[in-house]
């Protein structure tokens, strides 16, 4: 497994088999537009991939962040999505990719790491917790139509 920092289309296109097991409504059509859109506004990516040799070095995990200012947390990394393939959790995946989280938040300066996930989303919970998250709130969200 290696992981890297997500750039080319051919890249963001393979991260969008793993963040559709979370985002129902994600559409593969304007995907790769969409993420590269955010990309231009701050967003990056990074992903686990398989080696070569094992199932042809396919996209196995996936993670999004930003870089933001807020008043109570100061300069601070967000994770805005998160997620491993279902059939390859408990092999790592999860901590590597925290692990560039921490990195790019050292890099940035960042002073907190914050991020919100669905509450049924119980083995990503698991994972915030193991790796010394606290739970400091709520997020509610609203849908405007």
């Amino acid at each position: 497994m290696q992981i890297k920092e997500v750039q080319t289309r051919e890249e963001i296109q393979q991260t969008y088999t793993i963040l559709k097991q979370i985002y129902d409504e994600l559409r593969e059509e304007n995907y790769v537009e969409d993420v590269l859109n955010m990309m231009q506004r701050g967003y990056k990516m990074a992903a686990v991939f398989e080696d070569k040799e094992v199932e042809n070095g396919r996209c196995i995990g996936v993670i999004g962040i930003r870089i933001i200012r807020k008043l109570h947390y100061g300069k601070t990394l967000e994770i805005e999505d998160f997620m491993i393939d279902r059939k390859k959790r408990g092999i790592g995946v999860g901590k590597m990719l925290i692990r560039w989280v921490e990195w790019q938040a050292a890099n940035f300066g960042c002073t907190n790491i914050i991020g919100n996930i669905e509450t049924k989303r119980l083995e990503s919970q698991k994972i915030f917790s193991r790796e010394k998250f606290m739970i400091e709130g709520l997020f509610f969200c609203k849908k405007c139509h």
